[in-house]
């Protein structure tokens, strides 16, 4: 099949990643794979996958880009999308090109990556969407809620649950990260510096406990519109000098091999990537119960689930693994589960025959 996958860049993020692994592992199955991008102001953060072939349209925002402006968008767009030839798109959480594959009457699967029910549009966006959702061949989720919340409120919608795959960590030695203390244990949080993430909850947590352990350490890996807020609460909190705050890391493969515990303190999740790669590596979890952990994480078993804002549970169940080597240990063993639990084939396949589907 010739298909053409979409996504506004290939800059850091799970999203982002995740289109590489179904781009990529599509094309390695012997489809005729292109890759379109559309906004060039953000470097690439991924590499693109070899037998993808990658094509670039630099458009500007609807909201920039004006009445007059939008529809010499969709017009420039819709064009790049015909030069592709596809049988079918999937576009990941980009709207305005299923205007184009409607114009041009090529089925198209549009896959969200955030929980549905706290997307926020304009009434004008909110009809245009709801108009092409519901002509879309399929649209995926990444949760059972998600899918129940589509069937209830969008029935014309026909929704599918496909989770992001996990795949197994690379084989090796991993070097200790330069930013890591010698003789320090750490707890891990990767993610934009946003307020989504919920890092100004993650810093209370870690108030309550790192007295209490003064050989660990806090690394937060990222960057956002909230990082000088973010480092002065941990100032305001007197936690500076046990936190870590790094820039984006390319390859987290050594970070999280050397670290103990990983925390997610995210007020809205899709199916976190990060997640996923901190477990195949056996790093035990505990996170606040939003969707997607929720289904990750087996509460007892590979980590701890927390109800969403008590972060002092969320500092009680740090400390717990904290002080037990033997749990973390236990934990992090059942964590390694998540490759098979949430497989890469398994992804592609489901991908694969929504295209057929499609094309049918």
């Amino acid at each position: 099949m010739k298909i053409t996958c979409v996504i506004g860049t290939l800059g850091g993020g799970g999203a982002e990643r995740v289109m590489t692994y179904l781009s990529g592992g599509l094309a390695a199955r012997g489809h005729q794979v292109t890759l379109l991008t559309l906004d060039d102001s953000v470097a690439d953060f991924y590499p693109v996958p070899a037998g993808v072939q990658r094509v670039r349209v630099d458009l500007p925002t609807f909201k920039k880009a004006g009445f007059l402006g939008g529809i010499a968008r969709l017009w420039k767009l819709t064009k790049a999308v015909r030069a592709t030839r596809p049988e079918v798109v999937v576009s990941f959480m980009t709207l305005s090109v299923l205007a184009s594959c409607w114009l041009l009457r090529i089925p198209y699967i549009y896959a969200d990556h955030l929980d549905v029910r706290h997307l926020a549009y304009s009434v004008k966006w909110r009809i245009l969407r709801n108009f092409l959702l519901g002509c879309a061949s399929c649209v995926t989720v990444l949760s059972e809620r998600d899918r129940k919340f589509i069937a209830l409120y969008h029935p014309h919608w026909k929704a599918a649950v496909i989770y992001n795959p996990a795949l197994p960590p690379a084989k090796g030695f991993f070097e200790r990260p330069v930013f890591f203390e010698e003789g320090k244990k750490y707890v891990l949080a990767v993610g934009r510096l946003a307020k989504q993430k919920g890092f100004d909850r993650l810093l209370e947590a870690w108030r309550r406990v790192c007295e209490d352990f003064p050989d660990w350490r806090l690394c937060i890996i990222g960057a956002g519109e909230e990082e000088s807020e973010l480092k002065g609460l941990a100032e305001t909190l007197d936690v500076q000098h046990s936190v870590q705050f790094v820039p984006p890391v390319k390859d987290l493969g050594a970070v999280y091999r050397h670290s103990q515990l990983y925390v997610m303190s995210s007020r809205a999740e899709g199916f976190p990537m990060v997640l996923l790669e901190a477990m195949s590596f056996g790093v035990p979890v505990v996170s606040f119960n939003c969707n997607g952990p929720d289904v990750i994480v087996r509460d007892g078993i590979d980590g701890f689930l927390v109800k969403q804002n008590y972060t002092d549970r969320l500092a009680a169940k740090m400390a717990e693994l904290m002080r037990n080597d033997d749990q973390r240990r236990q934990f992090g063993e059942k964590a390694r589960e998540i490759t098979k639990r949430f497989s890469l084939n398994k992804y592609l396949d489901a991908y694969e025959q929504l295209c057929k589907d499609a094309v049918k």
